[in-house]
C-alpha cells in the first residue's frame, strides 16, 4: 500500500513539473534593457546682443528724429535765441555699451540701443537715452585735460555706482555730473564730422549749476585715438517739445 502511495505521489510530482516548465516556456523571456543614460539638460541661453538687432525709436518724436536723413530740415527752439531752422549736414549713430559686471577685464558689450545725432554745421542735436540736447559751441581736448580736467571726477562718481552728486569746474561754469559710460560709433555719415565709424569712447553727461540751469555739457573721450576728437560738447537740455519739425 506504501508503495502504491510513494508511485501517486511521484507521477503528481512530474505532471505539475512539465506543466510548470510549459508555463515557464510560454512567457516571454525578459528584455535585457542597458542602463539609459541621462541626457545633458539643454541650457538656452540667449544669444549674445549683436549690433544687427539694434534698436532705435520707431515712433513719435524720437522716432521720427532717429528716422531723418541727410538733406532734411530740423526746425527747432533754441532756449535763447527762439525757433531756428538747420539743414542735416551729418549723422552719427552711436550704440550704447555696459559691462554685465564691473570688472577691470569684464567686456563691453552693446546694450542693444542706438541713439542719434544729427550735425546742422554750427549746432548737433544729440539724443541720448530719454533725453535730447542742442550743443552749439564745442572745445576741443587733448588727452591730458581729459586727465586732469574730467576723469578724477568720472572715476569718483563711478565708484559711488553713479549716485553721488558729484561736482567740477569747467569754465565758464560749475557742473555736477548725471552719467558715465562708453559707446561705439556704429555709422558716421555726411560732412562736418570729427569722428570716423567704428570710433570708441567714453562719455559724461553733465548739467549746469546754479546760475546755469538748464545748461549742459557733455564730453566725448576717444580711446587710444580710435577714430575721434576728443571734445567737449556745450549747450542746453531740451526736451522733444522743442524739436518742432522734420522734414
Amino acid at each position: 500500500m506504501l508503495l502504491i502511495i510513494l508511485g501517486g505521489l511521484m507521477v503528481l510530482a512530474g505532471v505539475i513539473l512539465v506543466s510548470s516548465g510549459r508555463r515557464f516556456a510560454d512567457e516571454p523571456a525578459p528584455i535585457r534593457q542597458t542602463p539609459s543614460r541621462a541626457r545633458p539638460e539643454v541650457v538656452r541661453r540667449s544669444a549674445p546682443t549683436r549690433e544687427v538687432t539694434m534698436r532705435e525709436p520707431t515712433s513719435g518724436k524720437p522716432g521720427d528724429f532717429a528716422q531723418a536723413r541727410i538733406g532734411q530740415t530740423i526746425i527747432y527752439q533754441h532756449p535763447e535765441r527762439g525757433g531756428l531752422t538747420g539743414n542735416i549736414l551729418g549723422t552719427i549713430k552711436y550704440v550704447e555699451l555696459w559691462q554685465r559686471r564691473k570688472a577691470p577685464n569684464e567686456p563691453w558689450v552693446p546694450t542693444g540701443n542706438v541713439f542719434t545725432a544729427h550735425w546742422l554745421g554750427d549746432t548737433l542735436l544729440y539724443q541720448w537715452k530719454e533725453g535730447v540736447w542742442l550743443l552749439d559751441s564745442y572745445d576741443q581736448l587733448t588727452d591730458a585735460e581729459i586727465k586732469s580736467t574730467f576723469l578724477p571726477h568720472a572715476q569718483r562718481f563711478g565708484q559711488s555706482d553713479e549716485t553721488e552728486a558729484v561736482s567740477f569746474a569747467y569754465p565758464p561754469a560749475s557742473w555736477t555730473i548725471t552719467d558715465i559710460g562708453k559707446f561705439k560709433v556704429d555709422r558716421a555719415e555726411g560732412q562736418g564730422l570729427r569722428l570716423s565709424a567704428e570710433a570708441l569712447g567714453r562719455f559724461i553727461h553733465s548739467r549746469g549749476n546754479t546760475g546755469n540751469e538748464g545748461r549742459a555739457l557733455v564730453v566725448e573721450d576717444y580711446l587710444d585715438g580710435a577714430g575721434g576728437q576728443d571734445t567737449a560738447w556745450m549747450g542746453w537740455k531740451i526736451t522733444w517739445d522743442d524739436i518742432l519739425s522734420i522734414k
